[in-house]
């Protein structure tokens, strides 16, 4: 199947399918951060292009703990905000490295983002973020070819903990045995954008995202992981027009995201990342479901 690169602040992502443009809540002005009486924070990013480059607005520091992101996208493409914690030491030429090699260094730790926003419009994510120094990254498809991806430095402050919020519905990357993965859905996924709580789980090299797309027509289970196990034009049973998928997890973090599913129907969850260490796609290994979306 057609597949695109997903950039991390640590990986390129040779499996994943090619994103669609999605984000829908209405525009918001770009601000500074600021605490709710709940002790929530509110982070609000922008993103616009110039030529090839695109780069954030942001502020250069926010409080720690249970985060409510927003990502303005001013530009002509979609753009993601994928949030990565760094070891000390690191800097935005450690990230640019880090995102044209192989795979993911050791000193980045993933902790999702907003999905992709398309232009004009404003994505949200809430996150769980400890304090240290962050970057975060535009993972989605660039404003041109041969372009860097999107980088921004951000300093993280120590910030009251808690909980993220309910969801109507939880989607786990649950892992039952070492390179055995499963999808557990609690709840239901409708057309639309929908709020879900994703938590991802594994060993401590395993990574995730949540990818989606609609079949059309009757197909197996079989014929679906073999396409998506070849690079390609997509088979005649996928709609490209529902891919979406979210920002992606380090094992043992959770975050609030978007999945936005377009069209009613049978949709594919999977997720086509490797561990850090290699080994098999996991959508090879058991991430692979249908879902009824109505």
């Amino acid at each position: 199947m057609r597949r695109r690169q997903v950039l991390t602040i640590v990986l390129v992502v040779l499996a994943a399918l090619a994103v669609a443009a999605c984000g829908s809540s209405k525009k918001k002005k770009s601000s500074s951060t600021s605490a709710t009486p709940a002790q929530t924070v509110s982070l609000s990013l922008g993103i616009a292009e110039k030529g090839k480059k695109a780069s954030f607005t942001a502020p250069a520091s926010t409080q720690g703990g249970i985060v409510n992101v927003t990502l303005q996208n001013k530009g002509k493409t979609p753009h993601e905000a994928q949030f990565a914690r760094a070891d000390p030491g690191h800097t935005i030429k450690d990230v640019l490295k880090a995102a044209a090699g192989n795979g993911p260094p050791p000193w980045a730790h993933l902790v999702g983002g907003v999905s992709a926003v398309a232009p004009g419009q404003t994505g949200t994510a809430t996150l769980s973020l400890a304090a240290g120094d962050y970057f975060v990254l535009d993972t989605a498809n660039g404003p041109g070819p041969g372009g860097p991806p999107a980088v921004k430095a951000l300093k993280v402050t120590g910030g009251a903990g808690g909980s993220l919020p309910s969801t109507p519905t939880t989607v786990t990357a649950a892992s039952p045995s070492k390179d055995k993965f499963k999808w557990v859905i609690n709840g239901s996924l409708k057309t639309g954008d929908n709020r879900v709580t994703f938590v991802s789980k594994g060993d401590p090299e395993a990574i995730h995202f949540i990818g989606a797309f609609r079949l059309k027509g009757k197909v197996s289970d079989a014929q679906v992981k073999k396409a998506l196990k070849q690079q390609g034009k997509p088979p005649p049973f996928v709609d490209p027009s529902t891919f979406a998928n979210t920002t992606i997890l380090d094992s043992g973090k959770s975050a609030v995201v978007s999945l936005p599913l377009k069209k009613p129907g049978e949709y594919i969850l999977f997720c086509p990342l490797k561990d850090r260490d290699g080994g098999k796609p996991h959508d090879q290994e058991g991430l692979l479901t249908r879902v009824n979306v109505k």
